[in-house]
């Protein structure tokens, strides 16, 4: 059974399917698609156009802005902002087969997390299997391929980690 917290904004257009969870006072952006099993916590934002893939977890006080792709299984936590055009992926492997997937192979699904008091800017995307670690920030135009240590600044198009940010936000 899906349930809408208290003061919780529907927007038109949005989808959400069966076994969802919605906090208090969040809002869902107009045709935004939830699919089954997405938790999204209080006062928290799902922008206009974005989808998450179900049994996603998106934290209290967390902006997931327009045009996101949250894939199957992804882990947001609290406080977190999200630019437009963020993707998180899930697993490496695409087959032959209807919808990129043979009905004889089980892709193996790997956990992505992003901790709490993450900064994420436009047009990021990340690997499958990666944790983004809490206060970190990672500006826009970035594709992630290795896990980022918690208090990091990534800047896009560098493979270095830039200096600690303790304190910053």
């Amino acid at each position: 059974m899906t349930f809408i917290g208290k003061g919780a904004i529907i927007e038109p257009g949005a989808q959400i399917f069966k076994d969802c969870i919605i906090g208090k006072n969040s809002i869902v952006g107009a045709n935004a698609v939830l699919r089954p099993f997405t938790v999204i916590g209080h006062h928290s934002i799902f922008g206009t156009l974005s989808c998450s893939e179900g049994h996603c977890i998106i934290g209290s006080y967390t902006t997931v802005h327009a045009q996101c792709h949250i894939t199957k299984g992804v882990t947001i936590g609290d406080n977190c902002f999200i630019a437009p055009f963020f993707i998180a992926t899930n697993t490496p492997d695409i087959t032959d087969g209807q919808h990129g997937s043979s009905p004889t192979f089980s892709p193996k699904i790997k956990k992505t997390i992003i901790q709490y008091n993450v900064r994420i800017g436009a047009n990021v995307r990340m690997i499958p299997g990666l944790t983004i670690g809490h206060h970190s920030i990672i500006d826009q135009d970035t594709f992630l391929t290795h896990d980022v240590p918690p208090h990091s600044h990534i800047r896009g198009s560098s493979p270095n980690i830039g200096r600690d940010h303790i304190g910053r936000l």
